[in-house]
């Protein structure tokens, strides 16, 4: 509850920043509208000449992309801004204040900064897999609806365990602001079939692994295609790495050095 209403008091904040800066929440959210519609739009021009990849047809391609613009949507909203300012932090010993505080420093890099703007894009994913969904003749309902947001949570896990992992390694190098970038590229693998990356090597393929499981097992689902191992699955994946990025950053505090040193 202590975290909870932390968090509320973040949110709050986060909103009155908005408030004050109007025409940076506009900018943002004409950006935020326009990559969206960029990243589906891009996918359209692509399977507009095909009608099977991988097993998957062009609708079920549209409606992995429609998904992973729900996730990658949130994954914006709550975390992204966080991740990018990680570097900065360390490198200006602004960390120190950060781990002084009476509270859990992974909670407050992570959750400090909020993007309402990105919440468009949400909106319009939401809205495309809405409309790909009636295409293949799926009709929404709770029964349907809940083990996808279900599992959902899941991959949203696996995303922020995985960037919150690579970003850790900043502790050492504190220059790789660059790594932001890198993983948005990384992620960007997640909107094609996990089949499409069985022909990289085993090693490369074991590091993709997670972000096809990502939106690949979601699609699946609501397409009514994945087997409970899945499911099971994913959730495996994403406790696993949360853990692992506990882990990792307690164990990368060791060598931190302070700007009191």
């Amino acid at each position: 509850m202590r975290y909870i209403r932390v968090y509320k008091k973040l949110l709050e904040l986060n909103f009155s920043a908005l408030l004050i800066y109007r025409a940076h929440f506009l900018n943002s959210l004409v950006s935020s509208v326009a990559w969206g519609l960029f990243s589906l739009f891009s996918i359209v021009l692509l399977t507009s000449k095909i009608t099977v990849v991988f097993g998957w047809s062009r609708d079920e391609l549209l409606l992995l992309n429609g998904l992973y613009g729900i996730i990658i949507g949130c994954y914006h909203v709550f975390f992204s801004r966080n991740f990018e300012r990680f570097s900065t932090i360390i490198h200006f010993g602004q960390l120190d204040s950060i781990l002084v505080k009476p509270i859990d420093s992974q909670f407050l890099l992570t959750f400090w900064l909020v993007g309402y703007a990105t919440f468009s894009r949400v909106l319009i994913a939401l809205a495309y897999t809405w409309y790909i969904a009636g295409i293949l003749h799926i009709i929404p309902t709770v029964w349907n609806i809940l083990p996808i947001a279900g599992i959902m949570i899941f991959s949203l896990l696996t995303l922020y365990s995985l960037w919150f992992i690579v970003i850790t390694v900043t502790i050492w190098h504190t220059r790789l602001s660059n790594l932001t970038e890198l993983m948005f590229s990384v992620t960007g693998a997640a909107r094609y079939p996990a089949e499409m990356l069985h022909q990289l090597a085993s090693y490369i393929f074991v590091f993709f692994l997670p972000f096809t499981l990502i939106i690949n097992i979601p699609a699946k689902i609501f397409l009514s295609h994945a087997r409970w191992q899945d499911a099971a699955l994913l959730m495996g994946v994403a406790v696993g790495l949360f853990l692992v990025s506990r882990k990792f950053w307690r164990f990368a505090l060791r060598f931190y050095t302070s700007a009191s040193n």
